[in-house]
């Protein structure tokens, strides 16, 4: 359980920032969260500019994370609520303008929030759901800079750490295996003292997605980075992420990305090159 002196209200962060997502006529910032809030949240995101001359629309790869969005921010009238990727692929409409987003680590949400990932689905949740002072957050979040939105959110999750008593759950401790490849059920079972349906439900209620699917998604995360270069190749991509060869990587990548890994290689390149 967090420690009191660790989800006192922040001071001032110095913002560590992670490598913007560059997509066709969009560029998504990103920043890291108060470091107390980092077993959960993975990062904050932002769009802040003019909407584009025609609409966004950009594939959307689910890792088991969930998103709260705050959206127009930039009117009187600002909305909130949860984004959650359930198929592997999705087409994702981009609306941009000014927009706030809190990408929460597998499990980060049910962690803060106490709620499934099922109880996410539907769209209306954030009006039912949401507590008052997720609120007066949302309707706060205009009169702010950036730097004094991304503050209060620092605070308002804190808060909710304080008030929920978050515990490091299997989930946190079991994504650096996931993330390094290192996962095997069979192994986690032996070591963590849990057992196999105990692992399963977990993960179902916390992640929406069973143990294999998460590793076999974090898997090809890793291989879509790897060949997002021009470098490595597609066999040493393959070897690298924990595939048999370069036939089952091409097999699972066509499968759940919907393209071949060098069709997914030269698209990336020619987003680059036009840039």
């Amino acid at each position: 359980m967090l420690a009191r002196e660790s989800v006192e209200p922040p001071q001032p962060v110095s913002r560590q920032g992670v490598a913007p997502l560059v997509l066709p006529r969009l560029v998504i910032h990103r920043l890291l969260p108060a470091p107390p809030l980092r077993p959960w949240v993975d990062h904050y995101w932002f769009v802040q500019g003019p909407p584009p001359d025609a609409p966004t629309r950009n594939k959307l790869y689910p890792d088991g994370g969930a998103t709260l969005t705050f959206r127009h921010l930039d009117t009187t009238a600002p909305s909130a609520g949860w984004d959650i990727a359930r198929r592997t692929v999705a087409a994702c409409a981009t609306t941009v303008g000014a927009t706030l987003g809190i990408r929460f680590r597998p499990g980060g949400a049910f962690q803060l929030f106490g709620m499934p990932l099922e109880a996410l689905d539907d769209a209306g949740q954030w009006e039912r759901w949401a507590p008052d002072d997720g609120k007066a957050l949302r309707d706060s979040l205009p009169e702010l800079s950036l730097e004094a939105r991304l503050a209060r959110v620092d605070a308002w999750l804190l808060a909710r750490a304080e008030a929920n008593g978050p515990r490091i759950g299997h989930v946190q401790r079991l994504l650096p295996l996931i993330d390094n490849g290192r996962f095997r059920i069979d192994r986690v079972v032996a070591n963590h003292g849990l057992s196999r349906r105990t692992l399963e439900r977990t993960f179902r209620d916390q992640v929406g997605l069973a143990p294999a699917q998460m590793d076999l998604l974090q898997r090809l995360k890793h291989a879509r980075a790897l060949l997002s270069g021009a470098e490595p190749s597609i066999s040493q991509v393959a070897q690298a992420c924990g595939f048999h060869d370069q036939a089952h990587l091409t097999h699972r990548f066509r499968r759940h990305v919907g393209e071949t890994p060098g069709e997914y290689r030269r698209r990336k390149l020619a987003q680059i090159y036009k840039a």
